[in-house]
């Protein structure tokens, strides 16, 4: 049996992202951590924006658990921005790479970031 986990995506009407689980949001947040994630793109969502030029909720961070951040720190110069543009992309990206997966992802401003240590 898998566990179910977190679908993090971006939320279209305030800009901040919005935590799925087993199908209901659960929460809203704008800076927070996310950990063991996985990068999904639904390709026939994607599809459906190319066609109709309008956006819809197709792209996740899958992740295992997530967590505000109270007391940690991110330095900005060891944050990488991931990517994803559903016109030009098949895949988030990050320094013109794809990526499937990931240890930790930092949220904050509208934005995800891969978190280097």
């Amino acid at each position: 049996m898998n566990a179910a986990r977190y679908y993090i995506y971006r939320n279209l009407h305030t800009g901040g992202f919005s935590v799925r689980y087993r199908g209901r949001v659960v929460d809203r947040l704008n800076v927070f951590t996310a950990q063991n994630i996985t990068f999904k793109v639904n390709e026939s969502g994607r599809q459906r924006v190319v066609k109709q030029g309008r956006k819809n909720v197709h792209a996740f961070v899958v992740a295992d658990r997530y967590k505000g951040l109270i007391n940690k720190e991110y330095e900005l110069d060891k944050l990488v921005k991931v990517t994803y543009n559903p016109y030009t992309d098949t895949q988030f990206k990050y320094c013109d790479s794809n990526i499937y997966n990931a240890k930790e992802v930092v949220f904050r401003d509208g934005r995800c970031f891969l978190a280097l240590r």
